[in-house]
């Protein structure tokens, strides 16, 4: 009982973790044109935003084709490591999702 207790408290640090290091990727990389991810987050569901930064980013690369240091880092090895973890946090705030941004956040 105990080993499951102290798996799930790991697995939940973990996640939360993950969203954490998405939320300091996005701000360095996104936050001063789109503002915060609590804000932006909301405009697309969970779904969408998996897809939106999946595989080759084409969506994403096309709404950015005005600002080529953007499609550079999309294009970059950085990107390819940051975005599963910008997902989640960008999935934390969606507008299917339940978590509510607060002040503190």
């Amino acid at each position: 009982m105990r080993y499951l207790i102290l798996l799930m408290i790991s697995t939940i640090l973990v996640f939360g973790a993950h969203e954490k290091r998405g939320q300091r990727y996005y701000l360095k990389r996104c936050s001063s044109c789109h503002g915060t991810g609590k804000m932006w987050g909301n405009v697309a569901t969970q779904e969408e935003w998996k897809d939106f930064l999946s595989k080759d980013v084409a969506e994403l690369k096309s709404f950015h084709t005005k600002n080529p240091k953007v499609v550079e880092y999309l294009n970059s090895s950085e990107f390819k490591k940051e975005k599963n973890r910008m997902t989640r946090f960008l999935q934390e705030f969606a507008s299917d999702s339940e978590s509510i941004p607060s002040c503190n956040n």
